[in-house]
């Protein structure tokens, strides 16, 4: 049996390194011909062990987290500068635009969400950000509207979720988190039409 343990958890080791994206326990299972409730068993037991080996902001050069419903190795936080020095990248290169981190804000609660919609939102045209956000895949097009000549719908993606380092969509702060003034709030009913704002 511990033959076997030592088996599953250097094969899910070698899938998640192999991958470097995050890989949902299901895949792993798949890669490795498991299968019901003992592959299960197997699989969460190895990836306990390495989370335990790897944890987040640990002494090690990378980390084991949870993002985006799935499992990745991560470089550890810590270390980014030294990374960025190695491959000379700029500290502000992934850095949005305020107007970017605004679009990106309102898909991210309001999904899915059309252009012309964010523009109403916003105020302001919105082409340009969302071009950066699709561009830098934080963002995709998830469907049409049903009504008004059927405007592409956009969604987040799972490069957004670990970007911010979300588990899943569940872990964005709620909204009762924000502190909106009364004006505010109407501000945003209004822009928001139908949509209701949590008191």
């Amino acid at each position: 049996m511990e033959t076997d343990f030592a088996q599953v958890k250097r094969d899910v080791e070698a899938v998640l390194f192999a991958a470097g994206r995050p890989v949902k326990t299901q895949e792993i299972l798949t890669a490795l011909g498991l299968s019901g409730p003992e592959g299960q068993r197997a699989v969460e037991a190895a990836l306990a062990s390495l989370a335990a080996e790897y944890p987040p902001s640990g002494p090690r050069g990378f980390e084991l987290t949870r993002l985006a419903g799935g499992w990745v190795f991560r470089t550890n936080p810590q270390a980014h500068a030294a990374v960025r020095a190695l491959f000379e990248i700029p500290e502000d290169a992934t850095r949005l635009s305020p107007a970017a981190m605004e679009c990106l804000a309102i898909v991210a609660y309001l999904q899915p969400v059309s252009r012309p919609q964010i523009a109403q939102i916003r105020g302001v045209d919105s082409d340009s950000p969302i071009r950066t956000l699709l561009d830098r895949e934080l963002i995709t097009e998830v469907g049409r509207a049903p009504t008004g000549g059927g405007a592409v719908l956009y969604g987040t993606t799972p490069r957004f979720e670990a970007m911010f380092g979300l588990s899943s969509l569940d872990d964005l702060p709620p909204l009762e988190g924000f502190a909106l003034t009364e004006q505010q709030r109407e501000e945003l009913r209004r822009r928001l039409g139908l949509l209701t704002l949590p008191e």
